[in-house]
């Protein structure tokens, strides 16, 4: 071999030697880069417990809200109140030995036993305070039973005073050629506001109120009876001659289309079932131990629970599993073979509070009938399921109060009802 040949041979070995090096480096380089710039998650979410920052939600929902502090005060002493009730129904409900509690059923992250439906009417609930339900602008000049996210309202401003019969009339033809009801209200000279009905009597009144609800459980009103009410009110204000100020802004129709939307989201019923046991439950023991929990059986055939402190208002009832209602007779003479809590959601005013008093009111009648306590889809209704329901009835509360709505207000009743 010349020489030639051999460093030929040393000079090839050499250049591959050096791309070896080369790739080996750039690699490590690499390789390093990735390890520095690769962030380890300090939690893994797929094994972490569900949980709802309520009161975080609670912040962001009100951070737009004129009102925010006077509702975020109003919630608290809501809650403040919740706590009184509490111990007054711990007194009132006897202790009991705690039952074996049954092993509970994992639940999927994305299940809540909670159904989203328009109950039945049950009772007429007695209209509760609403002081916080003062909107910016002109809501605070409305009638306490009006309002601005839930009716449409016009001013009337007539150059004399307008008669309470002379109204009276005209709203009553208005109402019967829409096929809606309609509130009509007058201020006095005192400006105080009064509702004109028929037992309005001889009243005068300087500026008068029309109002129309945009939706409720049937859904929003149809552009049909809008212009038609709009309509009759501006030939009211001709004929009275008065001058009519619309109050709100934005369409009227799309208005009732978003309220409608919101009570979709918020409407929403609670139910916890009771199921029979092993041994039969018989009605006699069933009603006798309804009762000592403080529930009422209604002629409509549903048992009611009543607050000690509100007792013209149902928080929630106790209905039977078959659909069928419950009666003295029946319950004397047959076997309950299962039955249902319910509580509408935006008709209690402290629905957390009041769903912590049914399901220690369902448990301890499950106890005594060797029942057993189940969610919607049979299933065992332990601790985890019942906090995930708590954490949604906050979200629930919160979005109302963002809406300038009160859970439990006689605004609220009438537009679930």
């Amino acid at each position: 071999m010349s020489d030639l040949q051999t460093a030929l041979i040393a000079l090839g070995a050499l250049i591959i030697a050096g791309v070896v090096m080369y790739n080996w480096m750039q690699e490590r380089k690499l390789r390093k880069n990735i390890t520095d710039e690769f962030l380890v998650p300090q939690k893994d979410v797929l094994t972490e417990d569900f949980y709802i920052d309520a009161d975080a939600y609670v912040d962001k929902a009100l951070a737009d809200s004129p009102n925010k502090t006077k509702l975020t005060e109003k919630l608290n002493e809501v809650e403040t109140a919740q706590d009184a009730v509490a111990r007054e129904i711990k007194g009132n409900i006897s202790t009991e030995s705690e039952a074996t509690v049954e092993e509970e059923t994992p639940l999927a992250d994305d299940f809540l036993p909670i159904k989203v439906a328009p109950p039945a009417p049950t009772k007429t609930i007695k209209p509760s305070p609403a002081a916080i339900e003062e909107q910016a602008g002109s809501a605070s000049a409305l009638p306490n039973d009006i309002h601005p996210q839930i009716d449409l309202t016009a001013f009337l401003y007539a150059s004399k005073n307008i008669g309470a019969q002379t109204l009276y009339a005209m709203a009553e033809a208005i109402a019967s050629d829409m096929g809606v009801p309609m509130l009509v209200h007058g201020i006095d000279a005192n400006d105080k506001w009064h509702v004109v009905n028929a037992s309005a009597g001889d009243d005068n009144y300087k500026q008068i109120a029309c109002s129309m609800q945009l939706a409720d459980r049937s859904g929003p009103v149809s552009k049909h009876r809008l212009n038609k009410f709009q309509f009759a009110i501006e030939n009211m204000g001709l004929e009275l001659g008065a001058h009519v100020e619309w109050q709100g802004s934005g369409d009227a129709m799309q208005r009732a289309i978003d309220l409608d939307k919101f009570c979709m989201e918020v409407d929403q019923l609670v139910s916890v079932h009771l199921v029979q046991g092993d041994a039969p439950v018989h009605g006699t023991k069933f009603k006798g131990l309804a009762e000592s929990c403080a529930m009422r059986l209604g002629e409509d055939g549903k048992f009611y629970y009543f607050a000690a402190n509100n007792p013209d208002t149902p928080q929630f009832i106790l209905v039977n599993a078959d659909n069928q209602p419950f009666t003295s007779e029946s319950l004397r003479s047959s076997v309950v073979k299962g039955a249902t809590f319910q509580i509408e959601i935006p008709k209690v005013a402290n629905c957390d509070q009041v769903f912590s008093q049914m399901v220690q009111i369902a448990q301890k009648m499950a106890n005594s009938l060797g029942a057993r306590m189940v969610d919607d889809n049979q299933k065992p209704l332990g601790d985890l399921q019942i906090e995930k329901i708590r954490q949604q009835l906050k979200i629930i509360h919160a979005t109302m109060l963002a809406r300038g709505i009160m859970p439990g207000s006689a605004n609220s009743a009438r537009l679930f009802n």
